[in-house]
C-alpha cells in the first residue's frame, strides 16, 4: 500500500467513525460537533483526489456556515439540550431496516457505475482547475457529478427533516 492510500483509508474511517457518532449520540451538541469532523474528513478526501474547489467549498460552505449555524441554533434553542427531552426515534428498527436496504442499493449502483475505471485527470489543465474543467467535471457522469449531487440531496432531506420538526415543535 502506498502512503496515499494509507492517508485515504485513515480520512474513510475518520469520517465513518464520525458519522456514525452523528447518529448515535443523544446530546445534541455533541453530534453537531461530530458533524463538524465528519465534514472535515469529506474535505480532506476531496483534497486526496485532487478536487481543491470541492475540498474548499466543504470547509467553507458547509463547515464554516452550516455546522456553525446548527451549532448556535442548538445552543440558542431552550432545553433541547436538557435529559428530559428525548433524543431517541421510538421507532429505530424501522430506520435501521430501511437504511439497510437503501445503503445495500447505493451499493449496487455505485459497484455497476463506469466512472471508477477514468481517472479524474482528463478535467483538469496542468494540475489547476480551469472553469472550463469545473463545468466539465460537474456535466460528465465520470467527474463530480455524483458527489456534488450526493451532497445536495443529503442537504435537501436535512432541510425537510428540519422543516418537519419545526412544525411538530409547534403544535404542542
Amino acid at each position: 500500500m502506498s502512503v496515499q492510500q494509507v492517508i485515504f483509508i485513515s480520512f474513510a474511517l475518520l469520517t465513518v467513525f464520525s458519522a456514525i457518532m452523528v447518529v448515535s449520540l443523544r446530546n445534541l451538541f455533541h453530534a453537531a460537533l461530530w458533524l463538524v469532523l465528519a465534514l472535515l474528513g469529506i474535505a480532506s478526501l476531496f483534497a486526496l483526489l485532487g478536487a481543491s474547489f470541492f475540498a474548499a467549498v466543504q470547509i467553507l460552505v458547509y463547515i464554516g456556515a452550516i455546522a456553525i449555524l446548527l451549532i448556535f441554533a442548538v445552543m440558542l434553542t431552550r432545553n433541547i439540550m436538557s435529559d428530559e427531552v428525548t433524543q431517541t426515534n421510538r421507532a429505530w428498527g424501522l430506520a435501521v431496516l430501511l437504511v439497510s436496504v437503501i445503503f445495500f442499493i447505493i451499493i449496487g449502483q455505485i459497484s455497476s457505475w463506469s466512472g471508477f475505471s477514468q481517472p479524474l485527470s482528463e478535467f483538469t489543465y496542468t494540475g489547476q482547475e480551469t472553469i472550463l474543467a469545473l463545468g466539465k467535471g460537474f456535466v460528465s457522469p465520470s467527474g463530480f457529478a455524483l458527489p456534488f449531487e450526493t451532497a445536495s440531496v443529503l442537504l435537501l432531506a436535512a432541510l425537510l427533516g428540519g422543516v418537519y420538526i419545526a412544525m411538530d415543535k409547534g403544535k404542542e
